[in-house]
């Protein structure tokens, strides 16, 4: 279990005990709750729904965004095996570029910090010799492209910079907050007239608050903890140390 996951099952614990203390000693009396229940419900479902969807398509964006650069990557050093000694200087930047991920546990390590690695690519492609551009004839019009993914991977950055800037804003939380706490309130205006009714109040209450829960770990980006996307980098780290190719050639021995 990892440590989003048990913070957020503390917390939902932490509030079914002190929602259900609140449920069983606060009694309130309202001739027309019904009313301010479906108001409170409403809203609530509208703005939690809105704000939930709208992270969602953020986090699978900059998902999307991240393997893009993944694949990128990965055809940067396959590409380059035309000229050996420029691909052990671009497995060098790609094995540091990854390390660095694995070690921080942060798929957008390189976009939320300073990077060299476009830099060091783009210094290791240049270095291209005439005598090395001539030995393929298709080494020439290869290098060409790979300046091109080069832009495609800067381009995908700022992207992935500018979709982790669209959190939340105070004032929307603040609407979410006071629309949970008015529902969440309001649900204890039905009276108790069976343990069977507290219960009900409890697992509603409880399901306003996963909700809000929800919405955070999509805003923090944390929903599926620090594993997810590990395998694809995973994946470049195996091309670079050429552990499939190895275990390819040991096949069809």
């Amino acid at each position: 279990m990892t440590r989003t996951t048990r913070n957020a099952v503390f917390s939902v614990i932490i509030f079914i005990i002190a929602y259900s203390f609140f449920v069983v000693k606060v009694h309130s009396t309202f001739s027309d709750y019904s009313d301010i229940i479906v108001g409170t419900t409403f809203f609530f479902t509208l703005f939690i729904g809105y704000f939930i969807t709208r992270q969602n398509d953020r986090y699978s964006s900059i998902s999307d965004q991240l393997t893009s650069n993944d694949g990128l990557f990965s055809y940067l050093y396959r590409i380059t095996s035309l000229v050996p000694r420029i691909q052990a200087e671009v497995r060098d930047i790609v094995r540091d570029h990854y390390m660095k991920i694995v070690e921080s546990k942060n798929l957008a390590y390189h976009v939320t910090h300073p990077s060299n690695t476009l830099t060091r690519m783009t210094k290791a492609l240049a270095s291209l010799t005439d005598e090395e551009n001539d030995s393929t004839p298709s080494v020439g019009a290869a290098w060409g492209f790979l300046f091109e993914v080069i832009s495609d991977l800067q381009i995908t950055r700022k992207k992935i910079l500018n979709l982790y800037s669209e959190k939340l804003v105070p004032f929307q939380w603040a609407v979410v907050y006071i629309l949970a706490l008015l529902l969440i309130v309001s649900f204890n205006f039905v009276p108790s007239t069976s343990i069977l009714i507290d219960i009900l109040k409890i697992c509603f209450g409880t399901a306003v608050f996963i909700s809000i829960l929800l919405l955070k770990q999509l805003d923090n980006l944390t929903l599926f903890g620090d594993s997810a996307g590990m395998n694809s980098v995973e994946d470049i780290l195996r091309i670079v140390d050429e552990k499939d190719a190895a275990e390819l050639a040991g096949k069809t021995k």
